[in-house]
């Protein structure tokens, strides 16, 4: 991991004298993340929250916001929900994404091209250790970045998480940034920079974790129904 700039500036030390330090004090706040992440991750049945998806593209002339939900289901099942029927639903399922409109009458999005489908797996395979509990073993909060370049602003609780050098992901991602609230470590907010400049801002607010399970599998079932194209179209 590259010394800071603030680093270089500031130290009073010569650089080339001081690499194993500086990398050490990032490793300990790397771990610092970790840790303050992996104590809610741990805890984690399910999760419920309410979403703000904002969209930054050179196609529009300002950003595209819409309204929504999150909906995590541990291990491996992540729901993300527009409001009203006007919107869509992603739901990630192990290793398999779905893409729906609400409304039931409208046609689904074509498949993803084949050249995206590693960016997809990855991106979807991130989204989800985000949200899940860690191994409890000592050292399974690093499962979160196994595989990734890490990057850990200072004075701030963020992980920029990338892919790695020579992956082919890079032609489509160019880094995920995950802000921690500070004392809880949910994740509050989950920026996607892709590699020709758009953004998508994902911003998590209400989180409720563990609530009766019940109403999660409501939720998750409906979306399912939809998705299932021999199953019943939900009202």
């Amino acid at each position: 991991m590259s010394v800071s700039r603030r680093t270089v500036l500031l130290g009073g030390v010569s650089v080339l004298a001081s690499p194993r330090i500086a990398a050490a004090a990032d490793q300990r706040l790397l771990q610092n993340r970790l840790e303050l992440w992996s104590n809610y991750a741990r805890r984690t049945k399910n999760v419920m929250a309410r979403l703000i998806t904002t969209r930054e593209t050179s196609l529009l002339d300002e950003p595209l916001v819409t309204q929504g939900s999150l909906v995590f289901d541990a291990p491996t099942t992540l729901l993300m929900r527009d409001d009203g029927l006007v919107g869509s639903s992603t739901l990630i399922e192990g290793e398999s994404v779905t893409v729906r409109p609400n409304q039931p009458s409208l046609a689904a999005p074509p498949p993803v091209e084949p050249a995206l489908r590693e960016a997809q797996r990855w991106l979807s395979s991130l989204l989800l250790r985000l949200f899940a509990p860690p191994p409890k073993e000592e050292g399974g909060e690093r499962t979160l970045i196994e595989g990734l370049r890490v990057d850990v602003p200072r004075r701030s609780f963020r992980l920029e998480l990338m892919p790695a050098r020579g992956s082919i992901v890079r032609k489509t991602f160019r880094s995920v940034t995950v802000h921690l609230d500070p004392v809880v470590g949910t994740v509050t907010q989950i920026i996607l920079a892709q590699t020709q400049g758009d953004r998508l801002r994902l911003q998590l607010t209400d989180h409720r974790q563990n609530v009766e399970q019940a109403d999660v599998d409501a939720v998750l079932d409906t979306v399912r129904k939809r998705s299932d194209p021999d199953g019943d179209s939900a009202p």
